[in-house]
């Protein structure tokens, strides 16, 4: 055998690999849709180049493509994992690097936001759970701006105490019963439907049950008891009052959706 034809033959076969590389005046949603072509044409390695690029560039552009990029966007990601690994490997280490910029304090929000929307992805929600522990310890006022994110592990987690440190009821109650009354003027749009309504409904119920019952695990009871009264005159229904008597007996419901 020829000493070229040895080299090449031993040579990974990843430096073969088809590369790519983004088009002038990329669009982003044109991108994740060719990403997941990529992905059914076993086109893996392109699919994961442009799943990453996504990531990184599409709300740069977009601004409006943050919930397409923490949702929809990492869904497709996944998927990909699932046929090839190595896509896997890559969302778990971008997920690992927005942890160290949360603990580092380097652009807190944004990337405790990746943070947490990856590990609900992945099923991993005990990592945000435990990162969320380590910045409640060393720097608290940044716990405090990212906890609401944080709250759905925390609750799956049981850490109703460690969540009894950054209740606000006199910030938060207000702004749900304000969100609430919006999505009911919203609802009377007769092109938005039932489902609307419902969804509202659904979303104010967790949200009050959810932070009566957490005042009430805490010892805040009188709290949770003003609340209580409160949201019933919010809204008149059976099934809503029953949940908050629930909660006054402090069972935390699961987080919805």
């Amino acid at each position: 055998m020829k000493p070229l034809l040895i080299i090449l033959f031993i040579l990974p076969a990843s430096l073969f690999a088809e590369e790519w590389t983004p088009p002038e005046n990329p669009d982003p949603q044109t991108i994740l849709n060719e990403a997941q072509s990529d992905a059914l044409a076993k086109r893996y390695e392109i699919a994961l180049a442009k799943h990453i690029w996504f990531h990184k560039n599409a709300t740069k552009l977009q601004p409006a493509m943050i919930g397409v990029r923490l949702s929809f966007a990492l869904s497709y990601w996944h998927d990909l994992g699932k046929v090839y690994p190595p896509a896997i490997e890559r969302l778990k280490e971008t997920r690992d690097q927005a942890s160290k910029n949360v603990l580092n304090g380097k652009q807190l929000t944004d990337s405790f936001h990746d943070f947490v929307s990856i590990n609900r992805t992945l099923g991993e929600n005990a990592q945000t759970v435990d990162t969320f522990i380590l910045l409640d310890m060393q720097n608290k006022k940044s716990a405090k701006k990212v906890y609401h994110m944080a709250r759905r592990a925390l609750i799956k987690g049981k850490e109703y105490k460690l969540c009894g440190k950054y209740l606000d009821p006199k910030q938060s109650f207000p702004l749900t019963i304000k969100q609430y009354t919006e999505n009911k003027k919203m609802a009377k749009n007769p092109q938005l439907g039932k489902d609307f309504i419902n969804i509202a409904n659904l979303m104010f119920k967790n949200e009050v049950t959810t932070l009566i019952a957490l005042l009430v695990v805490n010892d805040r009871k009188k709290e949770a008891n003003e609340i209580a009264v409160s949201a019933k005159m919010e809204w008149d229904n059976p099934d809503f009052h029953a949940a908050i008597d629930k909660a006054l007996e402090g069972n935390v419901p699961t987080p919805w959706p």
